[in-house]
């Protein structure tokens, strides 16, 4: 490995770590003179310099600065990508990130990064003193802070592409401080990089595939590594070649977080979160809806305690799911257990996840039931994953076939459409803006002469659909003559989980 290889850096502030790395031979070295700085003593050393505790004398505050170690020196590529490093992160203020202060290039053709200095060990570490797992509250807490300062990273143009337990410092109160963007690239097209032709960088075990390609970076490369960091913080394992999800190996993870996690890993990362937000958006609701209202609130440091407690105010988490065995009238009925997606696609691209269902960002619409009776109740459970339009229910009636959308048209209008030819946007519906990430759960019951809609066991609308004719809105690109269904689900441009869908016969 040549002396420019972009894998040869140093990485973290963790004293443990960089003395794990192996000490540099020839004894004791100088420590650098820099302006205003005070060094204390030396924290640690490796292959590819040295970190020392320090004081920044004006203000008094401790600070951890890293010297690129002597046989760099004259690498200029290196000490460009260590400068770019360095102004990457000065420009970066989050709770979750570690603060640079100051960049300075050495007499010696050196250079040093003065940062904050925190005080604790590395997520490493951590995982370490849990082989089996972290606890769950206290993964779902971690991977939100470290989520939450990827974002702000990607918000200012930056891609880390090296994450992993090692580049995450725990601090004192256990708060994790993502560090470490040597490889950051800009994520804008046509800014100049500094990756060397041909070389693949980053960690091997945390490398999404693309980046063996030679693909240009893209956010979504740090949510195939956040979620190895999680999958390793879930199972104690780092996940290779094929490999279980993480509710296999332990089974008190919930499923909607292990198959949260499972997406964050597909190999496509068109089929991963297209951002940390839908990643983290998708936790959410696995957490909301596996893990208990007693540790949701323990992650109230994320959000403010006042703001989950807001939540739990303001909607109760969704009713258990009907019984699914259909005995007779009355009865509920799984219509998801026997959904076709293949011959029951209508449009749009549908993927089966256990027993759940899972639709991209394109206008989706599967087929459940080819026939219904003339009264009939369906209550879906979903999760709108990201995107900012309709989840809805379609439904038959003597006047035909029509859909309750929920959010639509970019205004957050709800109701049945179409009645009589017009949509929501002429009105006859209410208000109801979905927040992406939570578990809702949509009741519509039919009746000849109207249909009522409920949320979350709320009521929200009783519309009179007696003599009246219905029909689907052109935008769901749906002809029912054609294509005939009596009972079907959809998501319009917007990555839907649909957890259950269940019907029963009313009197």
């Amino acid at each position: 490995m040549s002396p420019s290889s972009p894998h040869r850096r140093l990485a973290g502030l963790d004293p443990g770590r960089l003395m794990a790395g192996g000490m540099m031979p020839g004894g004791e070295e100088v420590p650098p003179e820099l302006p205003g700085i005070g060094i204390q003593r030396l924290l640690g050393r490796g292959g590819m310099g040295s970190v020392y505790l320090a004081t920044q004398l004006g203000l008094g505050r401790e600070v951890a600065v890293k010297v690129v170690a002597a046989g760099l020196a004259g690498d200029p590529l290196f000490l460009e990508r260590l400068e770019r490093e360095a102004r990457t992160m000065a420009r970066l203020r989050h709770p979750n990130l570690v603060t640079v202060h100051h960049f300075e290039r050495l007499d010696s053709g050196g250079a040093a990064i003065v940062m904050e200095y925190v005080e604790g060990g590395t997520l490493r570490e951590r995982i370490a003193l849990h082989p089996d797992g972290l606890p769950l509250d206290e993964v779902l807490r971690l991977v939100r802070e470290i989520g939450g300062a990827l974002a702000a990273a990607h918000a200012s143009g930056v891609v880390h592409r090296d994450m992993k337990p090692e580049n995450v410092l725990i601090d004192g109160q256990g708060t994790a401080r993502v560090t470490d963007f040597g490889l950051a690239v800009p994520v804008a097209p046509g800014t100049p990089r500094l990756t060397l032709t041909g070389a693949a960088v980053g960690t091997l075990d945390y490398m999404a595939p693309e980046c063996f390609r030679e693909s240009p970076p893209d956010v979504r490369s740090d949510v195939f590594a956040l979620g190895v960091m999680l999958y390793e913080m879930l199972t104690g394992r780092v996940p290779r070649g094929s490999f279980d999800a993480p509710g296999v190996i332990r089974p008190e993870v919930p499923r909607a977080l292990s198959l949260a996690t499972m997406k964050a890993l597909r190999p496509d990362p068109d089929e991963r979160p297209a951002d940390m937000a839908a990643l983290l958006a998708l936790l959410d609701g696995a957490g909301r809806g596996g893990i208990g209202r007693r540790k949701l609130l323990s992650l109230a440091g994320l959000g403010g305690l006042a703001a989950a407690a807001g939540y739990w105010k303001l909607s109760k988490p969704p009713q258990a799911v009907p019984p699914a065995v259909a005995t007779g009238p009355g009865e509920w009925h799984d219509a998801l257990a026997g959904a076709d997606l293949s011959g029951g696609v209508i449009s749009g691209t549908w993927q089966r996840q256990d027993s759940q269902v899972v639709t991209d960002d394109s206008v989706c619409i599967l087929a459940l039931e080819k026939e219904m009776p003339a009264a009939y109740e369906v209550r879906a459970r979903f999760v709108r994953m990201s995107g900012e339009h309709s989840v809805a229910i379609f439904f038959s009636g003597e006047g035909g076939t029509a859909s309750v959308d929920i959010d639509g048209w970019d205004r957050g209008v709800a109701g049945v459409q179409s009645i009589d030819g017009r949509d929501l946007r002429q009105g006859g519906g209410f208000k109801f803006t979905l927040e992406n990430g939570r578990t809702y759960e949509l009741a519509v019951e039919v009746r000849p002469e109207r249909v009522r809609i409920r949320i979350d066991d709320r009521e929200q609308a009783l519309v009179p659909i007696a003599g009246r004719e219905l029909g689907i809105v052109f935008p769901w690109a749906w002809d029912p003559v054609a294509r005939p269904a009596a009972l079907g689900i959809g998501s319009y441009e917007s990555p839907t989980r649909f957890e259950s869908v269940v019907w029963r016969e009313l009197d």
